[in-house]
């Protein structure tokens, strides 16, 4: 064997001793990870080592390189050297292992989700236990980015997607689930009432409920139901939605409103003229009798508008 080698380095090139059994990390399979090279040029011995053999199996997997088949691969990708393989005919090539926690896994997802509810009154439970994940080692520590990107969640179950990178590609996409609930600040009726009804914020009190579906966000706020009419019996506790009610128009365009501009802590009246038709808690445009400025203003009563000036 070193007979061998001696007489391949003195004739140039550069020279593979293929083991029989190897071990790769990573994604891919380069010829450093699994076999010795030498020769005597050091930039084609560079070349050689860093050359790539394809993919690395999957952990729990294997890969066999057949010696005639590698020299062929290289022979093409490296042309302009010339390479000899010597040991085994061919080489089992496992991969190295890495392992990620799942606890790790439902952490990176449960942050994401936690983030997408900022501002409502809601909770996520993970919905399993998510297993530990066996990754190929690799000289970095495997990173996971959940990739929840939403503009409003809404109860019931949702599942979460989180990414796994191994070095600089994603290995994989794992997906967490959850069951979410929300709660909300709800005006319900004080007492049943029957079709035709019109509503007053005096007839409702508000309390913490749980938001059964995602329609279930969409009930009236108690600034919205005044000048409204139910059109149909409503129970005691119940909340009103869009559905439920007729919503009567409070300000045409062309009337004159009163309108009330608050900055600061500080309000201000004056009259205007509205531009549009609005309905509760609706927005209009209105053009101020004193300076003639048009500004964007919410209904808040018959002929009754606000405008919040920050």
């Amino acid at each position: 064997m070193i007979t061998t080698t001696l007489l391949l380095l003195c004739a140039g090139g550069v020279s593979i001793a293929l083991p029989s059994e190897a071990t790769s990390s990573g994604m891919e399979i380069s010829v450093n990870e699994i076999a010795k090279v030498e020769g005597d040029d050091a930039t084609e011995v560079e070349r050689v080592r860093a050359a790539s053999l394809g993919y690395a199996p999957a952990p729990g997997y294997h890969r066999i390189l057949r010696a005639d088949l590698l020299k062929a691969s290289l022979r093409q990708s490296l042309p302009d050297i010339e390479v000899t393989i010597t040991g085994a005919p061919r080489c089992r090539v496992t991969s190295a292992t890495t392992t990620v926690r799942g606890t790790r896994v439902t952490a990176e997802a449960s942050q994401a989700l936690r983030a997408a509810l900022t501002g409502l009154d809601a909770e996520a439970t993970p919905l399993m236990d998510m297993p530990d994940l066996v990754l190929p080692a690799s000289d970095h520590e495997p990173r996971l980015r959940a990739t929840f990107r939403v503009d409003r969640v809404f109860p019931g179950r949702i599942q979460v997607p989180v990414e796994v990178w191994v070095g600089d590609r994603i290995y994989r996409t794992v997906q967490v689930r959850f069951e979410v609930t929300v709660w909300k600040r709800q005006a319900v009726l004080k007492q049943a009432i029957p079709a035709g009804t019109e509503l007053s914020p005096g007839m409702f009190q508000v309390v913490r409920t749980k938001v059964k579906s995602g329609s279930g966000l969409q009930f009236l706020e108690l600034t919205q139901v005044a000048g409204s009419v139910v059109n149909r019996s409503m129970a005691a506790g119940a909340p009103v939605s869009e559905r439920d009610v007729k919503r009567m128009t409070l300000v045409r365009r062309g009337d004159l409103v009163q309108v009330a501009v608050k900055s600061r802590g500080v309000t201000v009246k004056d009259v205007g003229q509205a531009q549009s038709n609005g309905r509760m808690g609706e927005r209009v445009r209105v053009q101020l009798r004193s300076s003639g400025v048009e500004l964007q203003a919410v209904v808040r009563g018959p002929k009754l508008l606000e405008v919040k000036i920050k």
